[in-house]
């Protein structure tokens, strides 16, 4: 089925160039825009039932929704449309590895990098939830990791590293327009919040709660909860406290402040965590001020909270020479790769 886009040339301007990847919703291809002259990430959804009037003008609304969020730290959607039945989400095209599969390179991350990445992506999430905006899928797999050059290469340090969170709204445009199996919870189980889980409604707490567990994968090299199905792992979320990280990975030096935060996005409870993305993030960037002082890694100044605000200069570069990309392929990603998806 794939290879009846190679080659072709979608929406007069459009032309298919690579596959990069397939998910449950969705096929991704690299694409050269021939209007402007730059490639761009096409994503082809699941066909919709044309005469189902309601779902369609549910796509339109959601996917309009989608694209008028504009951030730094948000990765654009530059257009949307239908052709012969076919519906497109055209986005800005990232070249660099997804935090995921940075991850599986580097096996777990410093204190100081994984504060400076929650901080990014909770600059968008900010913005996002005072517009009533809910992610509902943030992952490892859908933060892109890209330079202020929007490049990323073995010659570039953790200085000029952009966060890059992908797939904002793709969910919601998903949901409501039924392009997911009605009756299952739609999400990667690893980052299922506790109320996801059981099926309730979400709330921008429960874009935190993932966070949290990205956090903690970030710093120990695996989620919280892990086990052999989807099911086992979600209802671990919904009833079951997380270890400590030192059990899960006894090789790694945790601050105990980052610790807290980290627990503190995990819990339960809706009301018992962060109570919004901007608290967090002034935790966050608190904190790497906190540890900034305390650890003699750099005579610079501490960084200011800027809305992308830069890693530390003093860090290893978050692309080693040896850095290869996953399965999901340079400059996108692999939706749920590895993973347990429901």
């Amino acid at each position: 089925m794939l290879n009846q886009f190679d080659g072709r040339l979608i929406g007069g301007r459009y032309e298919v160039r690579e596959h990069i990847a397939t998910g449950g919703m969705a096929s991704v291809f690299k694409t050269w825009d021939h209007r402007v002259e730059r490639f761009v990430a096409i994503k082809i959804l699941r066909s919709l039932d044309k005469n189902d009037l309601k779902s369609v003008e549910r796509f339109r609304r959601e996917a309009r929704a989608a694209a008028s969020l504009v951030h730094p730290n948000a990765v654009t959607i530059f257009d949307f449309f239908e052709e012969a039945n076919q519906y497109y989400l055209i986005m800005e095209y990232i070249h660099g590895p997804t935090l995921k599969q940075l991850i599986g390179q580097r096996r777990h991350l410093h204190p100081h990098e994984t504060l400076e990445i929650a901080s990014q992506v909770c600059a968008v999430l900010q913005v996002a939830h005072n517009h009533n905006f809910i992610h509902r899928d943030i992952k490892p797999q859908n933060i892109m990791l890209a330079s202020s050059g929007a490049s990323i290469n073995n010659s570039v340090g953790a200085g000029n590293l952009l966060v890059k969170l992908t797939d904002f709204g793709i969910v919601r445009v998903a949901e409501e327009a039924g392009l997911t199996n009605s009756g299952i919870v739609l999400g990667t189980a690893d980052y299922l919040s506790p109320e996801q889980a059981r099926g309730e409604k979400l709330s921008a707490s429960s874009d935190l709660y993932s966070l949290g567990v990205v956090m903690f994968e970030m710093l120990t090299g695996r989620p919280p909860f892990v086990g052999p199905t989807a099911v086992s792992i979600a209802m671990q979320h919904a009833s079951t406290n997380p270890p400590a990280m030192q059990q899960v990975n006894p090789n790694v030096t945790i601050p105990a402040a980052v610790e807290q935060i980290v627990m503190k996005a995990l819990e339960k409870e809706p009301e018992d965590r962060f109570l919004s993305a901007s608290e967090m993030r002034q935790a966050l960037r608190y904190c790497i001020r906190e540890l900034y002082r305390s650890t003699p890694m750099s005579s610079s100044p501490p960084p200011s909270p800027s809305p992308v605000p830069p890693i530390l200069p003093a860090q290893p570069p978050l692309t080693p020479p040896t850095y290869s990309p996953g399965a999901g392929g340079q400059g996108y990603y692999a939706p749920g790769h590895g993973q347990h998806s429901l």
